[in-house]
């Protein structure tokens, strides 16, 4: 489900922030199902600052380490799911997707990995496509 707010600070009528809030929906939906490192790290801009679970990564070089080392050991996604999607347009190349998502994998040797929380991200457009540029993502605790 995608709740729509449009912002009167965009400057954009209603046709040109829905066009907006469909092609960031869609890059996160793309960025969600990616199933190799190389599809989730196109999905950001080189020097994208990502933090997750109380931590910021120190650069995004530090993160896009980490991504490949993830899906290296990613065997399936089994789950990919956005559950309640916010977009709000702040300007002709900004908006924020804040959204709930549960997201299940199964690792290589078997290990299943089941998440639910919050992801928020600002998207940049460059150059014809919608980028993140900041992201932050947190898991409620399995304890």
């Amino acid at each position: 489900m995608t709740k729509r707010s449009h912002s009167p600070l965009s400057g954009l009528d209603q046709s040109q922030t829905a066009a907006i809030e469909e092609a960031v929906k869609q890059c996160a939906w793309q960025h969600l199902q990616a199933e190799n490192a190389a599809a989730a790290l196109d999905c950001y801009v080189p020097d994208a600052l990502v933090a997750s679970d109380g931590s910021l990564y120190s650069s995004f070089e530090h993160f896009a380490k980490d991504a490949r080392q993830f899906y290296d050991t990613l065997g399936q996604v089994d789950l990919a799911v956005w559950d309640e999607m916010h977009i709000q347009v702040v300007a002709r190349d900004i908006a924020v997707l804040t959204a709930t998502v549960r997201w299940s994998s199964t690792d290589i040797v078997g290990l299943r990995t089941d998440l639910k929380g919050v992801w928020t991200a600002v998207y940049v457009e460059r150059g014809g496509r919608w980028k993140i540029c900041t992201r932050h993502e947190s898991f409620e605790d399995d304890s």
